[in-house]
Formats: structure tokens, C-alpha cells, sequence
């Protein structure tokens, strides 16, 4: 009986070392791999291959969030080129047309003071919209909520594009009802001024812009419609992304720094909704806003 004991008790001994070295070895192997991401190493995944479920799930999700620290990289590198970029056009014709003034090469006049001007207000702007967004998205720009009747918001922000309307002879179709809901009414009225915005922008003289406001179930659906120039399939899925101009020439000669959308996109999800856009080139655009109504 002693025997049998201390053979049972050897055996598992066995088992015991060998589930430990088939556990371990992973385990090193996985603690090495988060070393090298930890300082910023995301070229390499680690094998899936174990005999032991649990682990094979550890490396499951210790490679998913190696591959999104990778692509969150990726998109900070691209951001932050984008951002040089941006700055770096308005400062460049400043800088050309000062040293031209101090050369004597131009003449120091009103025109050219106010290009200047012109210059370091789109400047000022786009910095202003940088730190806007980045207050956003890290949710260090707390949202201040009330109830608030969505109809007459959008109408306070139609009456200051009255004027755009009818210098472009636009005819506007506004379809509404009175809703209540709680939102932080500045935030979502800059919401508003930039899709109207960029409807008017790219809606052609003699065009037309369909608003709708109604309620869907739990949530609230504000559309903008144009018929204007509309948005190449290939450049609909970046409407959205952080600097992405679909005509970057024509954007910028319109004032467009590429940022807008990105801004609608921050501030609509901050409320727990979403937005999406549906264009067709030379057709028109429409821009689908959903906001939760029990917020």
C-alpha cells in the first residue's frame, strides 16, 4: 500500500513539474513580449500555439492590445505630422511676406497687413480647434447638460446662417419637432454650425439643404441634406479623421482646415450617440446625427 502511495505521489510530481514547465515557458514568453511593448516595440506577436486554454486566451489579448497600441501609434505619428503641417502653411506666408516687406521687395500697405491679419486668424483658429478636439476626445472638456428644446436650437443656429442662404439663393426645407433632450447646448450647437457649414459650403448656387429633426425609438435623429458636390466613395470613410480634406485645394481656398467633422464626430460620441455621413459624388451629401434621448 506504501508503495502504491509513493508512486501515485512520484506521478504526480511528474505531472505537477511538467504542467509547470509547459505553464511557464509561455509565461516568459509572454512577460518578455509585454516588456518589449512597454517600451514601445510593437513589430512582433507572440505564438498562439499552447496546450492550455487559458494561456492561448492571455495571448490572444496580449496581442490585440499590442496590435491597437500599434495602430493608436500609428495614428498619433500621423497626427502629429498633420499638425505640422497645418501650422506650418499659414507660417510660412507670414514668414515669406514679412521678410519680403523688410527687404523692400514689397510695399508695407493695408492690403498686405491685412493678408497678414488673414494669416494669423486662421492660425489662431486652428490651434484653437486642436485644443478643442483634444479636450473632447480625453473628456478633460466636461459636458454641461440641461434639457434643452433641439427645434429652437437648430433655429438659433439657422438665423445665423440666414444670410449664407441668401447670398448663395439656397432654399431650405426644415422639417421638426419640438424635442426635449439633455445636452450641453453650446457643444451641440457647434455640432450644427459645422455640418450647416459645410452644407452651404459645398452646395451650389440656387442649391437646396433639407433639415429633419424627429424622434427614432430611443433616440434623436437630426439629418442634413444637401444636393451639392457630394464626397468620392474612397473619401467617405475619412470624412471623419483628424485633418482629412477630400479636396484639400478647394477645401483650404474655402476657409477648410480639415478639422471640423472630426470635432462633430467628438462631441456627438461624448453624448453617447453617433454620426455618419452617405454622399455620392455630384449627387449630394446627407449627415445622420443620433443622440440618445434618456441621456
Amino acid at each position: 500500500m506504501a508503495g502504491i502511495s509513493i508512486f501515485v505521489f512520484l506521478v504526480a510530481i511528474v505531472i505537477a513539474v511538467w504542467i509547470a514547465r509547459d505553464l511557464s515557458r509561455p509565461l516568459r514568453q509572454i512577460v518578455s513580449f509585454t516588456q518589449a511593448v512597454a517600451s514601445g516595440d510593437y513589430r512582433n506577436q507572440l505564438p498562439q500555439q499552447t496546450q492550455i486554454v487559458e494561456v492561448n486566451e492571455l495571448v490572444n489579448v496580449t496581442n490585440e492590445l499590442s496590435r491597437q497600441l500599434s495602430k493608436n501609434q500609428a495614428l498619433r505619428e500621423r497626427l502629429s505630422s498633420d499638425i505640422a503641417h497645418e501650422l506650418r502653411t499659414p507660417l510660412t506666408t507670414i514668414q515669406g511676406s514679412l521678410e519680403a516687406m523688410i527687404d523692400g521687395i514689397w510695399p508695407i500697405d493695408e492690403a498686405r497687413l491685412v493678408s497678414l491679419n488673414d494669416e494669423i486668424i486662421r492660425l489662431t483658429h486652428l490651434i484653437n480647434n486642436i485644443e478643442n478636439i483634444a479636450s473632447i476626445e480625453h473628456r478633460e472638456d466636461k459636458l454641461i447638460k440641461v434639457d434643452t428644446d433641439l427645434s429652437k436650437l437648430i433655429q438659433q443656429v439657422l438665423n445665423n446662417f440666414q444670410s449664407n442662404l441668401e447670398e448663395k439663393r439656397i432654399t431650405l426645407d426644415y422639417q421638426t419637432e419640438k424635442i426635449i433632450v439633455a445636452i450641453d447646448p453650446n457643444k451641440i450647437n457647434q455640432v450644427i454650425t459645422n455640418l450647416l457649414s459645410n452644407a452651404i459650403k459645398f452646395t451650389q448656387t440656387k442649391g437646396k439643404i433639407i433639415i429633419k429633426l424627429k424622434r427614432v425609438a430611443d433616440n434623436v435623429v437630426l439629418t442634413i441634406e444637401d444636393n451639392g458636390s457630394g464626397i468620392a466613395e474612397k473619401d467617405v470613410p475619412h470624412v471623419f479623421d483628424h485633418f482629412y480634406m477630400a479636396d484639400p485645394a478647394r477645401n483650404r481656398q474655402q476657409g477648410g482646415q480639415g478639422i471640423g467633422l472630426a470635432i462633430v464626430k467628438a462631441i456627438v460620441v461624448a453624448h453617447g450617440g453617433s454620426v455618419s455621413v452617405d454622399s455620392e459624388l455630384g449627387v449630394g451629401t446627407i449627415f445622420t446625427v443620433k443622440l440618445p434621448l434618456n441621456n
